[in-house]
């Protein structure tokens, strides 16, 4: 559970050049402790942050699922 939070994450913050999980909370309309919670494991990854993922930054579900190794 937490690696694939950590994996999806750690993806989005290289590959939109975020920097820190506060700037990607920023990004996605979130409040920092709810990215917190998911890189420390106490939240899982959940269909609503992958459909946010989707709607922020325009990638597909499929996309999102495998970078989290979702299935």
């Amino acid at each position: 559970m937490r690696e694939q939070s950590n994996a999806l994450i750690d993806h989005l913050l290289e590959r939109f050049n975020l920097g820190t999980d506060a700037a990607l909370a920023r990004m996605m309309e979130l409040q920092p402790p709810v990215i917190s919670k998911m890189r420390h494991g106490k939240m899982s990854l959940t269909p609503s942050f992958i459909l946010k993922v989707h709607d922020t930054f325009d990638i597909p579900v499929k996309e999102i699922k495998q970078i989290a190794d979702v299935r």
